[in-house]
C-alpha cells in the first residue's frame, strides 16, 4: 500500500462513515479494485482509518460531550440522561462485535456481499422514510435508544450501513430526520472507539499496519472527509429525504453483483 492509496482509502471512508452507504462495505470495493488486499492481519488499518472520523465527531460537537461529560458530576439531567441512553444504545453492537466479528471478517468481505448489503440499506432506507414525523422528540425514551442500539448491531456486515440502520430505525419510531440524524452521530462515538480499542488489542497481538507515512496520510485524509460529510448531511435532511441515497446504492449494487 502507498501513501496515494491511503489517502483516497481515508478520504473514500471519512465521507461515507456518516452517510448512509457503507463505508466498510465502500473501502472493501476499493482495496479490492485498488489492489492492496488487505488481508486480515491488515484490516485494523480500516479501524485506524474510522479513528479519523472519530477525532472528527468529537469535534463537531465539543460543547454538547463536554456537558455530558461534566454531568456525571453535576445535577444536569439532560446531557446525563443523553449520555446514558447513548450508552445503552451501544450495548447490542459492542456485543455483537465481541460475538460475530471474527466470523464477517473472514466470509463477508467480498463485493458480492457488500452489493448485498447495499440493498439491504437501499431498502431499509426506502421504507423508512414513508413514516410520519413527529413535530417534536424533547426526550428519548430508553426503549427507543435500545431498539436503535439493535438496529445498529445488525450493521457490522460490511454494505449495510451503520448510519443508515440508525438513522431509519429512529424514523420508523417516529423521529425527525434531523433528530435521527444527530443521534446517529453521537452514537458513532463508542462504536469507533470501541473499535479501536480492539484494533490496538490486535496491534499488540502481533498485527501489522503499514508504515508511519502511509498510516497518516490515511487517518488525517479520513478526518477532513470526515468533518465534510457531518456538514453535509445536516444540510441536506433539512431539505430532502434519504431515500435520494437508495438510487445510488441500487445501481450499484446490480453492477457488482452483474459483474
Amino acid at each position: 500500500m502507498t501513501a496515494f492509496d491511503a489517502l483516497l482509502l481515508g478520504l473514500l471512508q471519512g465521507f461515507t462513515e456518516f452517510l448512509p452507504v457503507s463505508s466498510s462495505g465502500h473501502l472493501v470495493l476499493a482495496e479490492t479494485f485498488l489492489g492492496t488486499g488487505i488481508p486480515a492481519r491488515l484490516q485494523s488499518f480500516d479501524i485506524f482509518l474510522h479513528a479519523g472520523s472519530l477525532f472528527a465527531l468529537l469535534l463537531a460537537y465539543p460543547v454538547l460531550w463536554w456537558r455530558m461529560l461534566r454531568s456525571l458530576c453535576t445535577r444536569e439531567s439532560k446531557p446525563r440522561h443523553l449520555l446514558l441512553v447513548i450508552v445503552l444504545a451501544s450495548v447490542p453492537a459492542a456485543v455483537a462485535g465481541v460475538l460475530f466479528e471474527g466470523m464477517i471478517a473472514a466470509q463477508l468481505r467480498s463485493p458480492s456481499s457488500v452489493a448485498i448489503g447495499f440493498v439491504i440499506t437501499a431498502v431499509v432506507l426506502l421504507l423508512a422514510e414513508r413514516i410520519p414525523q413527529r413535530t417534536d422528540l424533547s426526550r428519548i425514551s430508553w426503549m427507543h435508544a435500545l431498539l436503535i442500539g439493535l438496529a445498529q448491531a445488525c450493521a457490522l456486515p460490511p454494505g449495510i450501513s451503520r448510519s443508515g440502520l440508525t438513522i431509519a430505525a429512529a424514523r420508523a419510531l417516529g423521529w425527525r430526520r434531523e433528530v435521527a440524524v444527530e443521534f446517529s452521530f453521537l452514537l458513532a462515538v463508542p462504536v469507533i472507539a470501541g473499535a479501536s480499542l480492539f484494533a490496538t488489542r490486535d496491534l499488540l497481538d502481533g498485527a501489522t499496519l503499514p508504515s508511519l507515512p502511509v498510516l497518516s496520510a490515511g487517518v488525517l485524509s479520513s478526518f477532513g472527509a470526515s468533518l465534510l460529510a457531518v456538514l453535509f448531511l445536516r444540510a441536506m435532511v433539512r431539505r430532502f429525504s434519504l431515500a435520494w441515497f437508495a438510487l445510488y446504492l441500487i445501481p450499484l449494487s446490480i453492477l457488482l453483483l452483474a459483474r
